[in-house]
């Protein structure tokens, strides 16, 4: 993940910040050009130019519908260092507002925007060619440009509203990947992020006795380390893969292969403490699917069909051996409803099972 301060004094001197007439501003940011399955991160800043007057900010949010793929994520605001809620914000005389934005394009689909007299995504023509014209527009590097708006409205003293552009560019995937719905996660520790690397266990004695079982997983785990506070983006969570086989699952029908695929659940925010020792997160969100046949990391990342389709919800991440020196373990147990997948042949041993998952590894930050 590539990271970029943007050090913009969007400080709203619009002569109407010291009367009574509201004002409106509009600004473009640019992302840097990057790759499906990458992201990029800026900061933007907002100052109260007022050196007597609060300034209140009753919203920080994208505009309706211009974010509907969920390529760009509003990560954190913060008043001064200290983070606080995207809702009913209060700015201090002639303090900053640091918005802090990732752009992780999800497709090669250019967003359908008709804004600030650029028009993006409208439909070309159909136009009779040639076969050998043809074979050439395949060949053509695919890339998209999305865009969506955020808006900052200003409540009280001086009521506004500031538009700030979000422009970014995707190419495809460095495996040619044309869609990225998640899985394959790159972190880099420091600036507030932090990345577990290690094990990943699971025990589900219902479905596969014998203790905790070995996961796969397709990348490190991504948490945001701001002072005490922690938060985990489940979109970032990579997959955990965990291969189910006949000869080991005396439930499965005989002969049979099968692949469990964990991943985050779409569009989850789950946050939490870390005091320097102890992480604890709440409101964990995972989507649990298993496809027939023993699949590849590359398959899944690629796209799969699946038997089955669920997702867990308000789980808890606590640790067991605390932060020391770099190492870490995890802890995260549950207990399933009845027939939590809907299929017949699979409920018949997760209704009811109890899940634990054991993080043994490295936290760096």
């Amino acid at each position: 993940m590539k990271s970029i301060i943007s050090i913009l004094a969007c400080s709203l001197i619009f002569a109407a910040c010291s009367g009574d007439t509201q004002f409106s501003g509009w600004q473009t940011e640019e992302f840097d050009r990057i790759q499906l399955t990458e992201s990029v991160t800026k900061t933007f800043i907002l100052a109260n130019p007022s050196g007597d007057n609060e300034q209140r900010i009753r919203a920080i949010a994208f505009d309706r519908g211009s974010n509907a793929a969920g390529h760009f994520r509003i990560d954190s605001v913060e008043v001064g260092n200290l983070e606080v809620d995207v809702n009913d914000i209060v700015v201090p005389p002639e303090s900053p507002v640091k918005i802090t934005v990732t752009y992780s394009p999800k497709n090669l689909e250019t967003s359908l925007a008709g804004y600030g007299g650029w028009v993006t995504g409208e439909e070309e023509p159909w136009i009779p060619k040639h076969p050998d014209e043809v074979g050439k527009d395949l060949n053509k590097a695919e890339h998209a440009i999305h865009r969506a708006i955020m808006i900052a409205m200003y409540d009280h003293p001086q009521e506004g509203i500031f538009y700030v552009q979000l422009v970014g560019e995707a190419i495809e995937g460095p495996n040619g990947e044309e869609e990225f719905g998640g899985g394959l996660v790159s972190c880099e520790p420091g600036n507030g992020t932090a990345c577990y690397t290690g094990g990943f266990a699971i025990d589900i004695p219902k479905l596969a006795p014998g203790g905790p079982k070995p996961l796969e997983l397709t990348g490190p785990i991504k948490m945001s380390i701001n002072g005490s506070s922690v938060k985990m983006f489940m979109d970032d969570f990579p997959y955990a893969i965990m291969h189910l086989r006949s000869e080991e699952i005396p439930q499965l029908p005989s002969g049979v292969t099968a692949t469990l695929i964990l991943s985050g659940g779409e569009g989850a925010e789950a946050q939490g403490t870390f005091d320097g020792s102890r992480i604890t997160i709440n409101d964990v969100s995972f989507r649990i699917r298993v496809t027939l046949g023993e699949v590849t990391a590359e398959q899944v990342l690629s796209g799969v069909s699946a038997l089955i389709d669920f997702n867990v919800t308000n789980l808890q991440i606590t640790t067991i051996a605390p932060y020391d020196q770099g190492a870490i373990t995890m802890h995260m147990q549950t207990k399933l409803p009845q027939k939590p997948s809907g299929n017949e042949l699979f409920d018949q041993f997760l209704s009811g099972a109890e899940i634990i998952t054991i993080m043994e590894g490295e936290l760096a930050f």
